[in-house]
């Protein structure tokens, strides 16, 4: 039996519009609706990794309206463990507006509430049991550090998702949640918002030790960065749909790997392919792929890794 995992964040509904390029302001431009369905970081990872076959448990927020039922239903049909998932009355379930091209890259608007994240009171110490990882986001720093640090006591493998907005958010706390964080996922973007942040580059050694940093880098794979050095994957080739919840796809996929043992290439390609099929179908956790479907879309991929010398390789 897979070991379980912890997922902590958000759970919220998104609304899709496509639209032919992004307008600027004082600027109009004709879109089309595509639907609301469920997203949020933690929860998407928490589908993808039940998909995954892994048992996984949730611990996020939702409004008392329509919305925040039927984000929290639908999660719940996936296997997800919502038990722990807050249910706070009168208020909106959290939402992000998500802007589609037509090439499936995305611009996203959130719209949070006080249901975007539960908070520290909001974590018994019964959420642990069962658990051997937990993957959290940074959307409030003094949630993040509460929850890494009882994992840490409990002796748990960690793994944070940092965004560039809550980078914004809490700069001054980042230092020392890195400190409590085994594995580390950002995006480009992410990456550069933490070096202006730390005042320098992320490294490794900034993380709980022996720490890793992938860095998801779209269409091109994802790049790791160890103190063995760093490894360079390319993607697997795919006509996007939606990229909305691909990062969150590969985090997960990566942390089922780990936790299945398997040799770090092989994990990053199982990433890479996981949030590849992740891309095909709108809503962030539509098109989130079985085990098997991976497996399948491997077969046809390119498989050597390119292994670069420390200092070579920029993230």
């Amino acid at each position: 039996m897979p070991a379980g995992v912890l997922c902590v964040g958000d759970l919220d509904v998104d609304l899709f519009v496509e639209v032919p390029g992004i307008p600027g302001f004082d600027q109009k431009v004709g879109g089309r609706h595509l639907g609301q369905m469920p997203g949020g970081m933690a929860a998407n990872s928490a589908v993808a990794l039940a998909r995954l076959g892994h048992p996984v448990r949730l611990v996020a927020a939702v409004g008392d309206d329509a919305a925040g039922w039927k984000a929290l239903s639908t999660v719940a049909a996936e296997g997800v463990d919502v038990s722990h998932v807050v249910r706070c009355n009168g208020v909106n379930t959290f939402m992000c507006v998500v802007l589609l091209s037509p090439s499936g890259e995305k611009s996203l608007i959130r719209l949070e509430t006080d249901a975007y994240l539960p908070r520290i009171q909001d974590i018994p110490s019964a959420v642990f049991d069962g658990i051997r990882h937990v993957h959290v986001t940074y959307g409030d720093a003094a949630l993040t550090e509460h929850v890494l640090t009882e994992a840490r006591g409990r002796g748990l493998s960690t793994s944070l998702d940092l965004e560039p907005p809550d980078i914004h958010r809490a700069p001054d706390q980042l230092t020392g949640v890195l400190g409590l964080v085994d594995t580390l996922f950002v995006n480009f973007e992410a990456w550069t918002c933490a070096a202006e942040a730390l005042g320098a580059p992320l490294d490794s050694r900034m993380l709980k030790q022996p720490g890793e940093i992938v860095v998801t880098m779209g269409a091109d794979g994802c790049r790791h960065i160890s103190s063995r050095g760093k490894i360079a994957v390319p993607g697997v080739p795919v006509d996007p749909i939606d990229t909305t919840g691909a990062g969150d796809c590969f985090a997960a996929a990566y942390i089922a790997g780990k936790l299945e043992g398997a040799a770090l290439v092989d994990r990053l390609r199982f990433a890479n392919a996981a949030a590849a099929l992740a891309t095909q179908a709108y809503g962030a956790q539509t098109a989130m792929p079985l085990r098997p479907v991976v497996h399948d879309l491997l077969k046809s991929a390119p498989a050597p890794a390119r292994s670069t010398a420390e200092g070579q390789a920029h993230a």
